[in-house]
């Protein structure tokens, strides 16, 4: 008999199928390549030739402005310089590094791979909703520093939405 108070297993006897395989080749493909893209562009001595959309179209940063150049600097070692690119950079790097990790520890053994507790704690919706305020008060704090400066005045009134309009 099952003891209750006893964790299930890590490593379940449930062995992946072809869907569940592909579905980790992709999840692994998904979340190597901005680490991967990282380490190339920070040791490559390139730029990024990604831009942020929002911003160039509205000349107001998104939220994920600066994410990019954050993952640079950390594939150089450059963690000030991540931090200061954005406060977010180093978690969202380190979480794919960890989901690369699993995802491939799933694939070599063929078998899913369950981390009970953490499963639970991640599903709450207390936490989505924590990282998410989290999220917007760190975005809110850096285009009230923008506008404190005066950057965000002078982005808006060179971005081409605000041409338009005014214009019109």
């Amino acid at each position: 008999m099952i003891n209750p108070l006893t964790p299930p297993p890590i490593l379940q006897r449930h062995p992946l199928d072809r869907v569940s395989r592909r579905l980790r080749l992709a999840g692994l493909s998904l979340v190597t390549s901005p680490i991967l893209g990282a380490y190339f562009l920070g040791h490559g001595g390139g730029f990024s030739p990604f831009f942020c959309p929002v911003l160039k179209v509205t000349g107001v940063p998104c939220p994920g402005c600066g994410m990019t150049r954050s993952f640079v600097a950390l594939a150089r070692g450059d963690f000030d310089g991540a931090i200061a690119f954005h406060l977010f950079g180093p978690l969202v790097f380190t979480a794919c590094f960890g989901i690369a990790i699993h995802l491939s520890l799933e694939l070599y053994t063929g078998q899913k791979i369950r981390y009970p507790a953490l499963a639970n704690w991640l599903q709450r919706r207390q936490v989505t909703l924590l990282v998410l305020i989290a999220l917007l008060t760190y975005h809110g704090l850096r285009l009230w520093g923008l506008a404190q400066s005066g950057e965000l005045a002078a982005s808006i009134a060179a971005a081409p939405l605000h041409r338009l309009f005014s214009g019109l």
